[in-house]
């Protein structure tokens, strides 16, 4: 079976920033909070030294230092952005990384590095980058995890589990499959092993020749970590989230009384997928069955989804034609309590008191950390005196 990748690519129009001030239908209830309007004004970007290819997880140290995961490797920046080092370098020995996926500090700024491709943890001592220990994970189960990081203070682990696509998702599109999250010991061991559930992102399934693609307009499930002992689940098509605690235990259902609108997918955009995809080993019109097939009218509602250090959880609301990504915020009962617009192309990594961490793709379709500082309007109001 081909694997068909490169979807990176499709890129859309990068709004202007602009506060979204717009009533939308089914908004605050009368009990509610004032949502906290916030600008984002940035305050950092990375140099291009680095060399990022993807920037998929992002932490920050103690000192405001930022470690982003590569494949191959972790970069490290200054607060302001500039390009300290690398950590890591290709292979399976000590140090090495074959398909890193995730980056978390550690209390005392250890790093815990996890590497999906060796099914390996590795823990990197602060400052010297020497290796504290290494962890295998997953290796004698029949799917190795995708996603690992510590839970409950370290005495545990929490791992997310998907199985490789085959034949039988070709023939049968549409069809949702499952992610299951694993609870593991700290020595990597099974704990408890399916605690959780949820649906994968949806992919366009191809028939000419057999095969899957990533899907722009595809639904799929955030999930994100209250603390180190709560999970959170959300259909990307629904502001209605789920929490969990990391065993598996159904804490509460949130549903947010908040109607956004939503967008309506153009034939544009339809062809801009088509072309992007399509290529002389698959056909525009298997590309564009896939779509047909796929069925998706509007967008999802939901970008992407982050928890900040206030247990607010941040969604990001698909703007319409044209605008930028309407980040809101709510607290664990659904309360919305701020919001932020951030540029369409930047994917929000990680919030931290009044600071956003996202990545974003410059002009070269590369990489680029980009740090805002989330000023409220009373704040810009005060600076303008």
């Amino acid at each position: 079976m081909k694997r068909i990748l490169g979807a990176a690519g499709f890129r859309f129009v990068v709004a202007a920033q602009v506060v979204w001030a717009s009533a939308c239908a089914g908004g605050e209830r009368a009990s509610e909070r004032p949502v906290v309007s916030y600008t984002a004004v940035e305050r950092a970007r990375s140099d291009s030294a680095a060399q990022l290819e993807w920037g998929y997880s992002l932490d920050v140290d103690s000192r405001g230092n930022i470690f982003v995961a590569d494949p191959t490797a972790f970069s490290i920046f200054s607060p302001d952005g500039r390009f300290l080092r690398h950590v890591g370098r290709p292979g399976a020995g000590p140090g090495e990384f074959d398909y890193l996926r995730t980056v978390n500090l550690l209390p005392g700024d250890s790093v815990y590095a996890f590497d999906a491709g060796n099914s390996r943890v590795t823990v990197f001592e602060p400052g010297t980058w020497r290796t504290a220990y290494t962890l295998q994970v997953g290796r004698d189960q029949l799917f190795a995890p995708r996603m690992v990081r510590p839970v409950l203070g370290g005495r545990a682990i929490s791992a997310r589990i998907e199985a490789a696509y085959g034949d039988y998702d070709g023939r049968t599109p549409n069809r949702r499959r499952l992610a299951v999250m694993r609870l593991l010991n700290a020595d990597g061991s099974v704990r408890r092993d399916s605690v959780l559930a949820f649906a994968e992102r949806e992919m366009l399934i191809l028939h000419n020749p057999e095969g899957v693609a990533p899907n722009p307009f595809g639904r799929t499930t955030n999930l994100a970590f209250v603390g180190d002992d709560r999970m959170i689940t959300q259909w990307s098509d629904s502001l209605k989230f789920d929490i969990y605690s990391v065993d598996g235990r159904h804490l509460k259902t949130v549903r947010p009384e908040f109607s956004p609108p939503r967008r309506s997918i153009t034939p544009g955009e339809r062809d801009s997928v088509v072309a992007e995809l399509g290529d002389a080993l698959v056909p525009a019109a298997s590309v564009r069955r896939a779509i047909d097939e796929h069925g998706a009218t509007t967008w999802p509602l939901a970008q992407g989804m982050v928890v900040d250090d206030q247990d607010r959880v941040w969604l990001g609301i698909t703007g319409l034609r044209g605008e930028p990504t309407h980040w809101t915020a709510f607290d664990l009962e659904g309360r919305r309590v701020a919001r932020v617009d951030l540029p369409a192309n930047a994917a929000l990594r990680l919030v931290r008191g009044n600071t956003a961490y996202t990545v974003a793709k410059d002009g070269d379709d590369v990489p680029r950390v980009v740090v805002y500082e989330l000023r409220s309007s009373s704040t810009l109001a005060m600076n303008r005196r």
